[in-house]
């Protein structure tokens, strides 16, 4: 995923110099994209104290969170967590702290219903439809495709066929 995101930045010449990976775990962004982009600054982002101490990150909710701005934002399988005050908030926080791209994914209605594997996926989560996500990204970004969402505010140019409004 992060050679994807590299090469599509790539294509749309938009430089990173700073990355918040906001919900990252693990670290499964980190390694990758240090390699992809080795000069940015790299911010890790999460509410579990265990991962903060573990991983070196931040500890906060994207729902709150408020400083900085950054080149690429990664938020990945953290909203479907957030009730849905919380989800709204942290969309808006997305939409203020991308100055560039945002990769973004959040299990959806569709997702659970058609396209993941049940016993393998955790279903204790806020199910919404894609939709309801894309309503709420769209004021603040136009839609790549892949998971890629820019940020309507960046120094990119975005043809036509290549996202929607």
């Amino acid at each position: 995923m992060a050679r994807f995101i590299g090469a599509y930045l790539d294509v749309l010449q938009l430089p990173v110099s700073s990355i918040l990976d906001a919900g990252a775990g693990t670290g499964h962004f980190r390694s990758a994209l240090r390699r992809r982009f080795p000069a940015a600054d790299y911010l890790g982002l999460d509410i579990s104290g265990y991962a903060c101490a573990r991983y070196g990150w931040t500890q906060a909710s994207i729902a709150n969170f408020d400083q900085g701005r950054f080149d690429l934002v990664i938020c990945h399988d953290v909203l479907q967590y957030l009730g849905r005050r919380d989800a709204e908030q942290a969309l808006a926080n997305l939409g203020r702290c991308c100055d560039g791209a945002l990769y973004f994914m959040a299990l959806t209605r569709e997702d659970w219903r058609e396209n993941c594997d049940q016993s393998r996926t955790d279903g204790a989560v806020h199910l919404r439809s894609a939709d309801w996500y894309r309503r709420r990204l769209a004021p603040c970004f136009r839609n790549l495709g892949g998971g890629l969402f820019l940020a309507r505010r960046a120094n990119a140019v975005s043809f036509a066929l290549h996202a929607s409004r």
